[in-house]
């Protein structure tokens, strides 16, 4: 029996000098390999994320979730220039959602005066999209209430990458606690290593307790960009285990929290 999904992993051949990037990987990531994994821990299959050094060229995702099942969906990077009808045209090829990396050094945060981006946004609501969001928990206040007050689904990777270890004090954990009510924020269970907080299983259960299982989904993060070779794929799904105890709360995380958020289906 398959036991849910990894909904956080990028898969990718060959890459060298992207322009634009300050960064490329030292080997390819193959959609077989990431499968491999899966396979390991008896999961139905996941959402690839378009890697950040890869910018909004997304072809090389297109072209693995065409040869996919509805057990996989894809999560691309767009301009702000972007149609509806584009975008329609993605969601018909399994892409469920647009990630922005806004990690500090590496883009600017969206200008949301832009009459462009609030008809981005107001795009990805018709199309029942998310926007990930990929920055710093100190840096989460900067943008975070200008996009909630829009009402677009926000998914949020790696925990908030915290700042501070006590979860109250954090600016962007105590952000995501207050928006639990809403009802239209997830939060990924992924990269602890992204994050200067050694000890984030606080974190994990004030989010649990805030925003409630429906709102939590795991990634491995594989194949760890920046971090290769410092953990095992099974050492990413174990931490699920460390941060929340009770198995039938992971089982939801794992499996209907995704079901629900990127409209997958499992084999």
């Amino acid at each position: 029996m398959k036991l849910g999904f990894d909904c956080h992993a990028h898969a990718y051949g060959p890459v060298k000098n992207v322009k634009g990037s300050n960064y490329s990987p030292s080997r390819p990531a193959p959609l077989l390999d990431w499968q491999k994994n899966l396979e390991s821990c008896r999961l139905s299959g996941g959402v690839l994320v378009q890697p950040s050094f890869l910018g909004n060229d997304n072809r090389q995702l297109l072209e693995m979730l065409a040869k996919l099942d509805h057990s996989y969906r894809g999560v691309v990077q767009l301009a702000k220039e972007t149609t509806l009808e584009e975008i329609a045209a993605l969601d018909a090829a399994g892409i469920v959602g647009v990630r922005w990396n806004l990690i500090e050094g590496r883009s600017a945060l969206p200008n949301l005066s832009d009459p462009q981006w609030i008809d981005f946004l107001d795009h990805l609501k018709a199309m029942d999209w998310h926007l990930e969001l990929h920055l710093e928990g100190n840096r989460l206040p900067e943008i975070f209430p200008a996009l909630h007050e829009h009402g677009v689904k926000l998914v949020i990777d790696h925990i908030g990458l915290p700042v501070d270890a006590a979860p109250l004090q954090d600016p962007g954990c105590r952000l995501l606690l207050e928006a639990g009510q809403a009802e239209r924020t997830w939060v990924k269970l992924s990269a602890p290593y992204r994050s200067p907080v050694i000890n984030l299983k606080p974190h994990v259960q004030a989010l649990l307790d805030h925003l409630g299982r429906d709102r939590l989904v795991w990634g491995s993060d594989w194949p760890w960009t920046r971090h290769e070779d410092k953990h095992t794929y099974r050492d990413t799904y174990g931490w699920l285990s460390d941060w929340i105890s009770d198995a039938d709360v992971r089982q939801h995380i794992l499996d209907t929290s995704p079901r629900a958020l990127f409209k997958l289906e499992a084999r």
